[in-house]
């Protein structure tokens, strides 16, 4: 009876000390960033020291019409905003000003960001070689895709190999947004101011019910556009079938969302 009550006891320790441990270790788990087990990691490293530039470039594109320098554009509530479609006729459908405009956006943001990504390369190579990598450079390429719900960002032209283990030859960073479906929702629209000089957005808001719309027409007879989503804004200029001043078409409008 001694001895049974003896193991009864060691096995209430054990299992005790088991559920502990497991308790620690989620804690753990559920506290610390699951960076900090893969800091290592280039791709990570490249990530973290772009995250602000990158974020600050898609905002600044985003509330510009797609560019980081608008060209033919028009102030709104002290925002340089690019047109998209324009005519500086009366009477007239406006003409595109980005027919790819997906791919513009994307350069400018290539465009923009390429001085940092240099930046980090270099600390990055620093990085890697203080681990023991030879790394070696060819010219570096930056390339960018926007996709659904995110973008990829792949730098190549440089590899890092340490021995015969470990070998990178690009570098993917990738970021949550929403500019791809703003883009296709723009362009959408777009091809509508071209082709009938406006568009009706309560149609577009039945195909893309979560994505918030804002149209407000100006006395010149151009319109703003701002697409929104989770905290992201996508906003452009047209002017299309503009009437002359005393025809009545320059009244704000703001739909019911």
């Amino acid at each position: 009876m001694i001895k049974r009550g003896v193991r009864a006891q060691v096995t209430i320790w054990i299992i005790l000390a088991i559920v502990i441990v497991a308790v620690i270790i989620l804690l753990f788990a559920l506290k610390v960033p699951q960076r900090l087990f893969t800091s290592s990691n280039p791709n990570i490293q490249l990530g973290d020291c772009l995250q602000e530039e990158l974020k600050n470039s898609l905002g600044l594109i985003s509330s510009q019409g797609g560019s980081i320098d608008p060209v033919n554009s028009i102030m709104y509530k002290d925002n340089e905003i690019e047109y998209l479609c324009y005519t500086n006729e009366y009477y007239k459908t406006c003409v595109m000003q980005q027919p790819l405009l997906k791919q513009h956006v994307e350069r400018e943001l290539v465009d923009n960001l390429t001085p940092k990504v240099e930046e980090c390369l270099e600390i990055i190579k620093a990085s890697l070689e203080s681990k023991g990598y030879n790394v070696a450079s060819q010219g570096n390429q930056v390339s960018l895709e926007l996709e659904p719900y995110s973008l990829k960002l792949v730098v190549s032209g440089i590899t890092a190999e340490k021995e015969a283990s470990v070998s990178y030859n690009k570098f993917v960073v990738e970021e949550k947004t929403n500019t791809y479906d703003f883009l296709m929702f723009a362009s959408s629209i777009l091809n509508w101011e071209a082709r009938y000089g406006d568009a009706d957005i309560t149609t577009y808001m039945a195909y893309y019910p979560n994505i918030k719309v804002e149209k407000y027409k100006q006395s010149d007879g151009s319109k703003i556009y701002i697409l929104s989503r989770d905290n992201e804004q996508f906003m452009f200029a047209t002017r299309s079938l503009s009437w002359p001043a005393g025809y009545g078409f320059g009244q704000t409008y703001k739909p019911t969302v």
